[in-house]
């Protein structure tokens, strides 16, 4: 089911679930019901397979050899129906009964958390849902709850809590906790259990998904089309009722705490998470002087997410959350939607949260133990990093280098002249040099990179004139689309112009289309596009048939080169090397062998090579038909 057909259905459903919410619950809940007995027919094939497979074992046992002289007489027939069987049998158990992976944290014990431990004991018995059983902290501004069942998608389900230490440095305890409640609540289903049901029943669906995708054989690939059918139909009709638990389980929320701090919750989640990523950007931009990362990170952080940030800077990142718009890539609803939700909210909706009062929610429910946590986690940080920081570290001390080199140069040519400025506006960024780039852009008037990198620093500066070089930039080169698009899109999302962001969002996409297929096309050999003459250049033409004179040619008799034309983008650079084997090496099955031995060259162009026998020995006559095609 394509986005678009996705979203029209969702679209109706949302109507019909809000004119007839009860029927609608029964037709969900009789798809969820259909949904079970596709298991069934899953589990049963598997339960089929192995019964066969297991029968066939006890004739061969009982019958004194007598079944396996009869199962070699079948030959091929058997082959054919055992492997298929056997792919069965085993994906299908692979999907039911795999394990999925633990989430990954660090498991924090009763006695390490008491006042943890405590808070959500009392979540639970206020929310009546079921126990947690591990409470991982992560190095995230984030929280969630993750359901694991013990044997793959079936049976006695662990619950995880998992905790940012970055996000709860930057809360306080009621606001902490309606996050928690909000995750939380999506198992309990405090106010909706069925809802509850629903949101548990799509993840195992999205994970049954993706191995069904991975299945083989005859049989698996039929089960695998039923899977991919009813799949999205499931997701469609229950998405509805997913956003509808977003705000059932924000109401969890305010049930604990109350409708004030999980507004101030949601808030702090919005302003806390952009502030966190301007916390680790400053901290990066010091590779440029320091040689080592700091190894302090998460005290630094808890220390500055104790203050408050300038309010104007909170009113613009509170601002951008109200300004986004809910969509159908997630069941979340947008910010705005859900503080207009809550129940006895007061407070107008661009108000910024209440100044924390008192101790983070980390120092309330880690008390003695967060300084060695901080440490933990910002010591792993730090190792994780070091390699990186040096590598990076290195560049800018080589392009500092090499900057100094360019502005010694008595003369520079257009290309050295762009290289300083390129350096300059990244190793020097506090200067303005929006007044340079342009003299450099009014002698250069068709450089795609001068015109790229002055619109983007006038935007950087809020200065709409950026836009038209952009604009010049991509129709100079294609290639700018994407990164053009990405900062125009960004500059009118800040100035809350949604229409024209989005009209650069639609660009970014159409774009990335076109990349994603003009790749696809380049890394499938597919002999229903079009070739031709390969046309190179004498000199590239002599380093290819050097190549071929360095390589064992034992088992090739011809070679072949031509000019392949891509659908989506005839002006790529992409050739094709058929190679016609011997007799003897067609007898032996050289065919890997020989075309792993010329992969493994180092050619002078992109070339997809093939052998031209079996399935491409039309395709053979094609490329021999092709003049000067014939290299050996």
């Amino acid at each position: 089911m394509d986005a678009e057909r996705f979203a029209q259905m969702v679209g109706r459903l949302e109507r019909e679930s809000t004119e007839h919410p009860r029927s609608y619950a029964l037709k969900v809940a009789a798809l969820a019901v259909l949904g079970f007995f596709i298991l069934a027919i899953v589990l049963g094939a598997a339960g089929l397979g192995l019964l066969l497979l297991v029968g066939i074992a006890l004739a061969t046992l009982l019958t004194g050899g007598k079944a396996l002289l009869l199962l070699f007489k079948l030959g091929k027939l058997l082959v054919l129906l055992a492997i298929p069987l056997w792919y069965l049998v085993k994906n299908s158990l692979k999907a039911m009964f795999v394990r999925l992976p633990p989430p990954q944290g660090l498991e924090l014990t009763r006695a390490q958390a008491p006042a943890l431990f405590a808070a959500v004991d009392h979540m639970r018995q206020r929310l009546k849902g079921p126990k947690v059983h591990h409470v991982l902290l992560v190095d995230e501004v984030n929280a969630a709850v993750v359901q694991r069942p013990l044997f793959g998608l079936i049976g006695f389900p662990r619950n995880y809590l998992l905790l940012g230490l970055p996000l709860l440095d930057s809360m306080s305890p009621d606001e902490a906790m309606a996050v928690v409640a909000h995750e939380y609540g999506h198992l309990a289903g405090s106010h909706s259990r069925f809802g509850a049901f629903i949101y548990r029943l799509r993840l195992s669906w999205g994970t049954i998904q993706h191995h069904a995708e991975q299945w083989q054989g005859f049989a698996g690939k039929g089960l695998n089309k039923l899977i991919g059918w009813y799949a999205p139909y499931f997701n469609a009709y229950t998405f509805v009722l997913a956003r509808a638990n977003e705000y059932q389980a924000d109401r969890a929320s305010v049930d604990l705490v109350g409708a004030q701090a999980a507004a101030d919750a949601l808030k702090r989640v919005n302003v806390a998470a952009p502030r966190y990523d301007r916390f680790l950007n400053q901290t990066l931009e010091q590779i440029r002087d320091v040689p080592q990362p700091p190894r302090n990170l998460a005290e630094r952080w808890a220390h500055e997410a104790s203050g408050e940030p300038a309010p104007e800077q909170v009113q613009r990142w509170l601002g951008q959350a109200l300004a986004r718009e809910t969509n159908l890539a997630d069941t979340h609803p947008a910010l705005a939607a859900r503080l207009a939700a809550l129940p006895g909210q007061s407070t107008a909706m661009d108000q910024p949260p209440r100044p924390r009062q008192g101790p983070s929610a980390a120092q309330a429910w880690l008390g003695a133990q967060l300084p060695a946590l901080h440490q933990h986690f910002q010591a792993a940080w730090a190792d994780r990093v070091t390699e990186p920081w040096r590598q990076r570290h290195e560049e800018v001390q080589n392009q500092r280098g090499r900057l100094s080199a360019l502005r010694a140069l008595p003369e520079r040519s257009g290309s050295e002249e762009f290289e300083m400025l390129r350096l300059q506006s990244h190793l020097e960024p506090d200067t303005d040099w929006r007044d340079t780039l342009a003299a450099f852009n009014a002698s250069h008037p068709d450089h795609p990179g001068g015109l790229y990198l002055e619109g983007v620093l006038r935007l950087e500066k809020d200065d709409e004139s950026g836009l038209p070089l952009l604009e010049r930039a991509m129709a100079l080169d294609a290639d700018a689309i994407k990164p053009a698009c990405e900062r125009a899109f960004s500059f009118w999302q800040q100035r809350g112009d949604k229409t024209r962001a989005e009209a650069y969002g639609d660009r970014w996409r159409q774009r990335d289309a076109f990349e994603h297929q003009r790749q696809a096309e380049i890394a499938r050999l597919n002999t229903q596009h079009p070739v031709r003459p390969h046309g190179l250049d004498p000199q590239v033409l002599a380093q290819v048939r050097q190549v071929l004179d360095g390589v064992n040619r034992d088992g090739i008799a011809a070679a072949y080169l031509v000019r392949r034309e891509l659908p989506s983008d005839p002006s790529v650079d992409t050739y094709v090397l058929g190679v016609e084997l011997t007799w003897w090496a067609k007898r032996r099955s050289r065919q890997a062998n020989i075309v792993n031995r010329l992969a493994h060259q180092e050619w002078p162009l992109h070339l997809m090579i093939c052998t031209l026998d079996g399935d491409l020995s039309s395709y053979g006559k094609t490329l021999k038909r092709i003049d000067g095609a014939q290299l050996l």
